[in-house]
């Protein structure tokens, strides 16, 4: 009765992703921007319009990510070392830089960040997680390291955890931290007393454990060649290990944002999946970046990637307005919106090789029609139709020109 009831549910859940999956087929991975940067892009942190990068022999990079076809960097910090992990809390970038430990970053303007504290640590500093007044330190060679960062500008070290492996990457819940110890795994501990975190259980995998995120009561392990693990958290002292996402390649990173899990999975990029079932989890999309996916993190609808010397905004959503159809010869150019920006009028000009039906229509950001602006047989030549936003919110807009099966896609905004 129990096989019965199990084959029962998976029946059931496997149905619901089926029909999800229809009802969203149109759903997408769009490129928006890639911003080259100074050094090699990593793991990052967002919060409101800026994105604060790990850039590595750079140190930290604050990205302008308002404008999403156009991130900028604005602001920076030479650290000395080499950035890889960035968490942002209150005015304060907590940064792990390698051989030169954690430094603590005023970011209150983020235009001009100014260092106002660091800590050498014993070994090399590859991932940090802020909770509450401590900051929890994967120390590489030298385990799991606990800083009281209640007075940011002189951290102090509590206590540190010599895990046996290489501590690459930590991540905290409720009195708990988890730390991604390569090869010994998943290692859990009670920090409900900082000063003597306790080491209450762990998880050998099959991979190599590199990072780590939770989120909803699931932790990620991203555990490089062995994809990612799923756990559960409903025992906190004891994540009980749910199943794995098999990924092509390595996975440096990972970043939950409601039930949509980003991977950084190396020299395949992108991927991205739904874990609203946990234990059954799916890929939604993929984006295969052209250099190495080394970080990953996402303000949906928008999700940013550091890809070796490169900071790449995507976007994923409905994107049924947006898709171009490659499969047949295009006989026309959709050659521009002017002015843009607009307001609250523009002349959008195409153009078409021979006599077409046309049809012209404006979306939204998240791909649904907005408004229609022509239609019907037009001859071949160049022609230009008003588009008139007046009644259309401010934000971001795609027009897109369809003829003889093809279409083509140009991006406007309407800034009122």
């Amino acid at each position: 009765m129990k096989k019965i009831k199990i084959r029962i549910f998976l029946f059931v859940a496997l149905f619901m992703i089926a029909i999800s999956t229809q009802a969203f087929g149109d759903l997408g991975i769009g490129l928006f921007a890639s911003l080259h940067t100074p050094g090699s892009a990593h793991d990052m942190f967002v919060r409101g319009n800026y994105v604060y990068l790990g850039d590595w022999e750079y140190g930290l990079a604050v990205v302008d990510a308002s404008v999403p076809w156009n991130p900028r960097i604005v602001g920076s910090y030479n650290t000395s070392g080499l950035t890889n992990s960035v968490q942002v809390v209150g005015d304060y970038a907590y940064v792990a830089d390698w051989s030169y430990g954690v430094s603590i970053i005023n970011i209150s303007n983020p235009i001009s960040p100014q260092r106002v504290s660091f800590w050498d640590s014993p070994g090399t500093a590859y991932n940090v997680f802020v909770m509450g007044n401590y900051a929890y330190v994967a120390d590489f060679n030298h385990g799991l390291s606990v800083l009281d960062i209640s007075n940011p500008t002189s951290p102090n070290l509590v206590t540190t955890y010599q895990s046996g492996s290489f501590a690459c990457g930590v991540w905290g819940d409720s009195g708990h931290v988890y730390l991604a110890d390569f090869a010994n795994g998943l290692l859990s501990f009670d920090v409900t007393n900082p000063d003597t975190a306790m080491l209450t259980d762990s998880y050998h995998t099959n991979g190599t454990a590199f990072n780590i995120t939770g989120g909803n009561g699931y932790l990620y392990l991203c555990d490089g060649l062995g994809g990612v693990k799923i756990f559960s958290l409903s025992d906190p002292a004891h994540p009980l290990y749910l199943n794995s996402i098999t990924t092509p390649g390595f996975v440096n990173d990972a970043y939950l944002a409601d039930t949509i899990l980003y991977v950084a999975d190396d020299s395949a990029g992108a991927l991205l999946y739904s874990v609203g079932i946990p234990y059954l989890p799916y890929e939604l999309a993929s984006y295969d970046s052209p250099g190495v996916a080394r970080g990953i993190a996402a303000a949906p609808p928008f999700f940013y990637l550091g890809d070796s010397d490169s900071f790449i905004v995507l976007y994923y959503g409905e994107i049924v307005g947006i898709n171009e159809n490659t499969n047949k010869p295009v006989d026309f150019e959709l050659k521009g919106v002017y002015p843009n920006p607009l307001n609250p009028e523009a002349t959008i000009e195409f153009s078409l090789k021979r006599k077409s039906e046309i049809s012209l229509d404006a979306y939204n950001i998240g791909g649904q029609f907005a408004s229609h602006l022509a239609s019907g047989v037009f001859g071949a030549g160049d022609h230009s139709v008003v588009w008139n936003g007046a009644s259309l919110p401010s934000g971001i807009y795609f027009i897109r020109l369809s003829a003889d099966g093809s279409s083509q896609t140009i991006k406007a905004t309407i800034l009122k």
